[in-house]
């Protein structure tokens, strides 16, 4: 890790402020004056998810519905000292409120919060006043230990207290309880964290009532992260856990129910985030809600990064589930007002809004519909001491781009940026004879955001890249035969799942076939490498990230690679190929081709 300033008196000061605000766990019965004893009572969720360490406002402004019909304008969302003031404002027109989120609230972060181990992003959460969240796949990029100690607190065991961890002395760890259901520890046969949470509101006259929080992650979470940090863990099915559980709350008399689940979908058109016709919606977490026990109420969903608020039927189709995404990076709250029977604590009816955190950036020229709200000063303060420490290193120069990098895929599923990163890959494993690679691949799940210069001469810095690869993975170099390498091109389709393309370095071409049944779309005689076929028995050298290399994101051939040599740092390749190669633009030769 590079090295940091010296730790400011300042950040000191801020985080364990922060940590004050945070204040202990929530109160698990909040008393409030008794309400009509025969009147519904209203309880809020609040909820979040995807957050991914986004201290700071994103630097790109959110399409959103313009104040025309069928007209969008672009609104600058986000920072978590904006979603303070949200979660504050909205908390404060209903007592009776829960913070929840559903996974990814870490990890593939900024650089103002990865340099810190994510200890800032925690931090900054308590002092929002999230109340529980369930764990997402990135929860486990670190492996079981990391994320153990996100929750009970403690130094990073590879950090330099004062400097990168434990600012202040000490991390406290997580004030909200993360929930995971379904992460079995198979020596114990227990969840990795509690199953479930319940929270009561206490009516007056020694009545409460009682919601009822199941927490879980998706079952593919396993091909998303490193194998090695997830040893001895099991990631269960998501219906079957989240019924079981509903029937371990129902034997405590609790029927409100929510699930906080770390799958999702999306709408179509995405400016229809807030529309409750959900139109075009699709995606895993639908067939996981129509199997769900009917009990369920309201489930707030995430993965996939789209926010919408729809009605879904269960395993009863009379019965429909109110289902939630929040978008990410802190873009967006889902409010979510329930009205409870205040005699069985039913759910008796359910409404959603996603509302926009509108932040007050200079520039904001949005419409009227979308008025900024000022940032929480203490949770401000926070993120300013932060960026302050990281400043002098996110700012400096790596190298020069020319036209700006995407990661917007075409239809074939080629990424300009993601090319070029496998152009870098390929470069930088040709230092050694050891790692000299003739082909590299990365996946697009890697690639985490746009790569844009900063000035006229088309600029680039270190806090851009680290947010363009914020993992910080080895590069490891392998033997795979020619019929290995067809047999990973078609593992880039799931049955269940959007395609997940692989991007290949300079001279490597093939073309796929969307028409075929999956394990049969790739034509073995268009897979090439500088024009030539590639012989089926010949074993070739191919670069990977370690993430692929482990079998991420499904890719079990690579398991099977031999002659393994790890080196160096996938985002050091990136810095040394800018550097050297600059200005780089995105290339103009076709590698994939779709029919």
């Amino acid at each position: 890790m590079p090295t940091l300033p010296a730790v400011s008196q300042g950040l000191i000061a801020t985080l364990l402020a922060a940590l004050l605000l945070a204040g202990g766990c929530a109160a698990r019965t909040v008393p409030l004056e008794a309400p009509d004893a025969a009147a519904p009572v209203a309880v809020r969720l609040i909820a979040i998810n995807d957050f991914h360490g986004q201290l700071l406002p994103p630097d790109s402004p959110t399409p959103l519905p313009g104040p025309v019909a069928d007209t969008s304008v672009k609104v600058p969302l986000g920072g978590a000292a904006y979603l303070a003031t949200a979660v504050a404002q909205l908390k404060a027109q209903q007592p009776r409120s829960v913070v929840v989120a559903a996974g990814d609230l870490i990890s593939a972060s900024p650089l103002e919060s990865a340099l810190f181990h994510d200890e800032p992003s925690i931090t900054a959460l308590n002092a929002i006043g999230l109340d529980i969240s369930s764990v997402g796949n990135h929860e486990f990029d670190d492996g079981r230990a990391a994320l153990l100690r996100m929750q009970r607190g403690g130094c990073a065991p590879d950090g330099e207290i004062g400097v990168d961890t434990c600012i202040g002395g000490r991390f406290r760890g997580a004030r909200f309880q993360y929930l995971a259901a379904n992460v079995v520890d198979v020596a114990t046969e227990a969840p990795l964290l509690p199953a479930t949470a319940i929270r009561r509101f206490e009516l007056g006259g020694g009545r409460a009532l009682a919601i009822g929080f199941i927490g879980l992650t998706l079952k593919g979470t396993p091909d998303m992260v490193s194998r090695a940090g997830i040893t001895g863990l099991r990631f269960d099915d998501e219906a079957e856990t989240i019924n079981r559980e509903v029937a371990q709350l129902r034997a405590q008399g609790i029927e409100a129910i929510v699930v906080l689940i770390h799958e999702g979908g999306a709408v179509e058109p995405p400016l229809a985030y807030n529309d409750p016709a959900c139109p075009g919606f699709s995606g895993d977490i639908g067939p996981i809600v129509a199997a769900l026990d009917p009990a369920v109420d309201v489930v707030v969903s995430g993965h996939t990064h789209r926010a919408y608020r729809c009605r879904i039927a269960s395993r009863d189709p009379a019965r429909t589930v109110l289902l939630t995404s929040a978008g990410n990076a802190g873009r967006f709250v889902s409010v979510i007002d329930l009205a409870l029977d205040p005699q069985t604590g039913e759910v008796l009816s359910s409404t959603a809004d996603n509302q926009p955190v509108v932040n007050d950036l200079a520039g904001n020229e949005a419409p009227q519909q979308y008025p900024p709200r000022q940032p929480a000063p203490g949770v401000a303060a926070l993120v300013d001491d932060v960026r302050q420490r990281t400043l002098p290193l996110a700012s400096r120069p790596v190298g020069r781009i020319a036209p700006p990098l995407s990661r917007s895929r075409n239809e074939a599923g080629e990424m300009p940026l993601g090319l070029v990163i496998a152009d870098a890959q390929l470069a930088y494993a040709a230092r050694s004879a050891d790692t000299r690679a003739e082909i590299a691949f990365m996946n697009p799940g890697g690639v985490r955001a746009d790569l844009k210069p900063l000035d006229a001469d088309g600029t680039v810095s270190y806090g851009q890249v680290y947010s363009v690869q914020p993992f910080g993975g080895d590069l490891v170099t392998m033997s795979l035969s020619g019929a290995q390498i067809e047999a990973l091109l078609e593992q880039q389709w799931r049955a269940r799942g959007n395609a997940m393309v692989l991007l290949p370095s300079r001279g490597f071409r093939y073309v796929w076939d969307a028409r075929q049944p999956i394990g049969d779309r790739i034509d073995p005689a268009s897979i090439t490498l500088d024009g030539i076929v590639l012989d089926p028995a010949r074993r070739y050298r191919v670069n990977v990230n370690g993430f692929l290399a482990s079998g991420g994101d499904g890719f079990s051939v690579l398991v099977s690679g031999t002659e393994r040599q790890a080196f160096g740092l996938d985002r050091e390749a990136l810095i040394d190929y800018l550097g050297s190669h600059g200005p780089v633009a995105a290339p103009a030769e076709l590698r994939i081709e779709r029919r």
